[in-house]
């Protein structure tokens, strides 16, 4: 099992070229030869896997097939955090025997759900990779560019992706925070296996529900975060004045939490871009500003996890 730990955003098509002679400014980088890479995506008739917060894949690449099941993770704004197993396997067709049984919930049956495994969608993509190593870190960043495809539905991919292989995990952040400065881009809060489901069940990102008064003061922060980044896509995919209403609801709560906390510089940073969401709307998520001050708190959060706070 590996932990994958990752910041990933999504960046134009035009502005990707940049991506290299950036990281070769920013310390000791190594290119790698871009190449192809065929992803089919499994799951049962009733969806068992997504049901229970697991993925199932195959990848092609360079002939050979490997199979990865990922497990439910964590999420911490731009931060993505998920336990994942990957395997070889023979075909295209993944083969869940060769997975360890620990993995499984409880009344599993690997043999039963094998019979009903069903591929949904593809995300097929060109891969350009770098290594960079610096005295906190190796990292791996990679530029992804090609579609999620669902039967006739289509769905482009320009995405990037800053890896921890080994290190500090702040050193990704510091990383994040340079090219955010230099590249207009977005934290991406779909993966493309999210992004695969909604094609093929034909649907956007659900309306997220309230956050409940119950939700322990240590988590109000994650929670309420995440709702934003929800709330923020459902705008993106409908245009709605009334959804960015609730955007702009659910912004004033987070710098209040923050304000709670302690927190005076993200706070006061927040209520800004509150103001900036009135005045411009919509383009506010396009900006630097308010990716930065994503990153900023996806950073803080982590360090709390960290420290156990």
């Amino acid at each position: 099992m590996s932990l994958e730990l990752e910041l990933k955003f999504l960046v134009g098509a035009a502005d990707a070229p940049q991506v290299g002679k950036l990281l070769a400014l920013y310390g000791q980088v190594t290119a790698n030869p871009a190449q192809p890479l065929l992803n089919a995506y499994f799951d049962t008739p009733q969806q068992w896997f997504r049901r229970h917060d697991m993925g199932l894949r195959s990848r092609q690449k360079q002939g050979k097939f490997e199979q990865t099941i990922k497990l439910a993770g964590q999420q911490h704004g731009a931060l993505q955090i998920r336990p994942e197993y990957n395997l070889p396997c023979a075909g295209v067709v993944p083969e869940l025997a060769a997975f360890p049984s620990n993995i499984w919930p409880a009344q599993a049956e690997p043999a039963v759900l094998q019979q009903h495994l069903l591929e949904l969608f593809r995300t097929d993509f060109i891969r350009q990779s770098w290594q960079l190593t610096s005295p906190q870190a190796l990292i791996e960043i990679v530029y992804d560019q090609g579609e999620v495809r669902s039967g006739e539905r289509r769905q482009l991919i320009s995405e990037l992706e800053l890896e921890l292989l080994d290190g500090d995990a702040l050193a990704l952040f510091d990383l994040a925070e340079f090219l955010l400065q230099a590249l207009p881009l977005r934290a991406g809060w779909l993966s493309k296996a999210a992004r695969g489901y909604q094609l093929y069940l034909q649907h956007g990102t659900p309306y997220p529900p309230e956050i409940p008064l119950s939700v322990l003061p240590a988590e109000r922060l994650l929670r309420h975060l995440q709702r934003l980044q929800q709330l923020e896509n459902c705008y993106s995919q409908q245009l709605n004045l009334a959804l960015l209403q609730d955007v702009a609801a659910e912004l004033q709560l987070l710098a209040d939490i923050l304000q709670d906390e302690g927190e005076q510089l993200l706070a006061s940073q927040g209520r800004g871009l509150l103001r900036q969401l009135v005045e411009q709307q919509g383009l506010l998520f396009n900006q630097q500003s308010y990716q930065l001050w994503l990153l900023k708190l996806s950073r803080l959060l982590w360090q709390r996890q960290q420290s156990g706070c």
